[in-house]
């Protein structure tokens, strides 16, 4: 029998948890969710984060470990020769690559962003400047209705982000960042302003005259955390043409 992931691990947590309590409601008041927002995690509409997830966890006495987002993984290339004519052919060199998990979507607003489960691998050159010596990669597509970043990126397109590069003090740069509120992933530029004890955050989008920008401080909106507000910087970005 195939092994649940851990989203479904935690939907049927969730299920059991309101029927145990007899209902959503009952079981969000108990543990002090917001009813709202556990309707959406039981019906799939948002994937929540572990943090709003522990009381529901704590009040059913469960323990769940979220595995950490695998990093990437070197690729062994095989020459299967199954046409002849690639008999004489070699394959790439293998070190010459790398395979970055594609973790789910974002959006030009509320996107999906579920670092819990691999989708699949995205194989990219290890030579080209932009990745050269990097390793901690994820790869996301954009949202089929996220249209904040166009011209630059298009639904459907691809981008590679290198989490370990979250360095903000240049603004401009394209990052991959999250939604203070409920955590979803977005692909914006950012900007950061010091402020007496403080930093304004501001998130926004090349399509600016439909996508304004989104102001935050550190401290009130992401608890005086950077990894609460940025995931890393894009560094490539792979285009759909199927459209065009």
């Amino acid at each position: 029998m195939k092994e649940d992931t851990f989203s479904e691990k935690i939907l049927r947590v969730l299920k059991e948890g309101v029927t145990q309590y007899g209902s959503a409601t009952a079981l969000a008041k108990a543990a002090g969710v917001s009813n709202a927002n556990l309707s959406r995690w039981i019906n799939k509409i948002q994937s929540p984060r572990m943090s709003e997830i522990s009381p529901l966890l704590d009040v059913l006495k469960i323990n769940i470990t979220k595995p950490d987002a695998e990093a990437s993984r070197d690729v062994c290339f095989v020459n299967a020769k199954v046409v002849p004519a690639g008999q004489y052919a070699t394959p790439p060199v293998a070190e010459d690559y790398i395979a970055a998990p594609m973790v789910g979507e974002v959006g030009a607003g509320p996107g999906y962003l579920p670092e819990d489960e691999v989708k699949s691998w995205f194989l990219a050159y290890k030579n080209l400047p932009a990745i050269r010596h990097r390793r901690n990669l994820i790869a996301v597509e954009i949202g089929p209705t996220s249209t904040s970043m166009q011209p630059t990126l298009n639904p459907g397109d691809i981008v590679l982000v290198d989490r370990d590069d979250r360095d903000v003090t240049k603004p401009g740069h394209m990052m991959l960042v999250l939604d203070p509120d409920d955590g979803s992933g977005m692909i914006k530029r950012v900007s950061v302003t010091e402020r007496k004890d403080d930093f304004q955050v501001t998130y926004y989008s090349d399509n600016g005259s439909k996508w304004p920008p989104m102001i935050y401080s550190l401290k009130q909106d992401f608890c005086d955390d950077w990894d609460k507000a940025i995931v890393g910087r894009v560094i490539w970005a792979w285009a759909d043409v199927r459209e065009k």
